[in-house]
């Protein structure tokens, strides 16, 4: 009954194993870094599968021994961040790095593609794209890309076989087949939610073949066993089934028990990003000119969109390696968790119960919903000479979650009222910021017992894929269980709106200096 979770992300890769009924038997992390200089944001494809292959290892083999050997992993079921994707030829050589979505090449072929799409009207392509898959293009997809590849480096594009995104390429290594999950193919701009298959009206605009995608399969579905090649050094079995899992934010929605229309959970992890799932995909033009995307849920008929800011978790630990750099020695010497540091040092600072009055704007890596501009900047205002490195930090969160109660206003005026909160990912591990999200939110913030949702969305989907359970509702009511919740305190939601006010102002202000002005605004 050992199942075993592959989630793969921008900093790093884990496995967790649970048995069917949500015991924990083990798991393993391996950190790799992106390269970001000169605005090319790259990761290197060979490294992500040396790590890849040192979690399923590590972790299979401490299940094994976890258990006296009575288990051995039945299934690994693989999520993966969006966009981004690994060019491939037909021997199966990597060919470039992965360029990551907060690369901004791809610009210019977005326009093209519109233009392509319209017959020369960008407008107006822009409107056939967004009526075949529920999106407004940009160049942070995974579309554009290849048509840069093309474009820009003609000799690697000729030899391409496959461009993978992250999820069908760790199935295809493990496998050897090439399929991936509708949730993961929406987020390429190229998907069509509605009859969950590759659009022909886009690629055609694109002059892209369909040849060099996965085929697409529902959430859940086993792509096959594991290659006989790879049994000896992953600790698998011969008959260890590789499955199809989903997007990460659509695995972390089922982990976290979002099932029905209504319910949501708030990913904290590399990028912070608000789940709600709805029962039909977002038609409102204004949604999606602002980049709230319709993606199919693990569970058919139902759709989930995604409000994010690229830099939550990113952001968090962009301070811990730089302003925060002695409190990571020290941790290391302590054996424990910088981010814990840091957080006692807020709660041993007079900024503890109030907010710091410094505003940060997350836009390090630039801005994703609901402005989708990745040529923005980030910014700190407020500092002086007696800001402490606590007050500093918390304003890293509180930056953070003012962006997200953006995205929530966003989405209410669009018809979708966001009730509360289910927190999960590593950054749902703070109470100090779960705390503080609740007062900015003004929302109820519940934290989960395992806050890992994504690796508990693997296990409840590999269960359902066994037969371990009828569906995933039946999972959920297993394996999804409520920690804690955090209400907000009243006074300090007030003195959080009064800055907030404030923190709305800062984009258009920013944007001014830099020379530009909001993209939204303009259409």
């Amino acid at each position: 009954m050992a199942l075993m979770g592959l989630d793969l992300g921008t900093s790093g890769c884990k496995s967790v194993v649970y048995t069917a009924d949500g015991k924990y038997l083990s798991g393993a992390y391996r950190e790799y870094t992106a390269s970001r200089t000169s605005g090319i944001h790259e990761l290197d494809a060979n490294v992500m599968w040396d790590c890849i292959r040192e979690v399923i290892a590590v972790g299979a083999k401490d299940c094994i021994t976890a258990t006296g050997g009575r288990e051995r992993v039945e299934a690994v079921i693989v999520t993966s961040f969006g966009e981004a994707g690994v060019p491939v030829d037909e021997n199966g050589n990597v060919l470039h790095g992965i360029v990551l979505y907060t690369d901004n090449r791809g610009a210019k072929e977005t326009e093209d593609l519109c233009r392509s799409a319209g017959s020369g009207d960008i407008l107006r392509g822009k409107k056939v794209i967004e009526d075949a898959v529920y999106m407004k293009p940009h160049s942070m997809y995974t579309l554009p890309k290849i048509m840069w590849y093309r474009n820009t480096l003609p000799d690697v594009y000729a030899r391409m076989w496959k461009f993978f995104l992250i999820e069908d390429y760790a199935v295809w290594r493990l496998s050897g087949e090439c399929k991936v999950s509708y949730s993961c193919a929406a987020r390429s701009l190229a998907f069509d939610v509605v009859n969950k298959r590759w659009s022909e009206t886009v690629l055609r605009a694109a002059g892209i073949p369909v040849s060099l995608f996965s085929d697409p399969v529902p959430s859940g579905t086993p792509a096959g066993c594991v290659l006989p090649s790879l049994c000896a050094e992953l600790n698998l079995s011969p008959d260890t089934l590789i499955v199809n899992g989903a997007h990460d934010q659509i695995s972390a929605a089922v982990g976290a028990g979002a099932l029905t229309p209504g319910t949501s959970v708030d990913g904290m992890g590399t990028v912070e990003c608000i789940t709600p799932v709805f029962d039909r995909p977002l038609a409102d033009p204004m949604l999606i000119n602002r980049g709230y995307v319709s993606a199919p849920h693990a569970i058919d008929g139902l759709y989930a969109t995604n409000a994010f800011t690229y830099c939550g978790g990113a952001l968090i630990q962009w301070f811990r390696d730089t302003v925060g750099k002695d409190a990571k020695l020290l941790a290391a010497q302590k054996d424990t968790s910088a981010y814990r540091l840091l957080d006692a040092e807020i709660s041993d600072d007079v900024c503890a119960k109030s907010p710091t009055g410094i505003l940060v704007m997350p836009h390090f890596a630039g801005a994703a919903t609901p402005y989708m501009d990745t040529d923005t900047h980030g910014a700190v205002i407020g500092l002086s000479l007696e800001t402490t490195r606590a007050q500093f930090y918390k304003a890293m969160m509180e930056g953070v979650t003012y962006e997200m109660l953006l995205n929530i206003e966003m989405l209410k005026t669009g018809g979708m009222n966001i009730g509360q909160l289910n927190a999960a990912g590593g950054g749902a591990r703070s109470e100090v910021w779960m705390q503080l999200k609740a007062d900015i939110t003004g929302l109820p913030v519940h934290t989960l017992e395992n806050p890992e949702a994504g690796a508990v969305g693997c296990i409840m989907l590999g269960a359902v894929a066994k037969g371990y359970y009828r569906d995933l509702h039946e999972a959920s009511r297993a394996l999804v269980r409520t920690k804690k919740t955090f209400q907000p305190d009243a006074e300090n939601h007030a003195r959080y709106a009064e800055h907030y006010k404030k923190y709305k102002r800062i984009y258009d202000a920013v944007k001014t200096v830099y020379g530009s002005v909001n993209p939204y605004k303009e259409s």
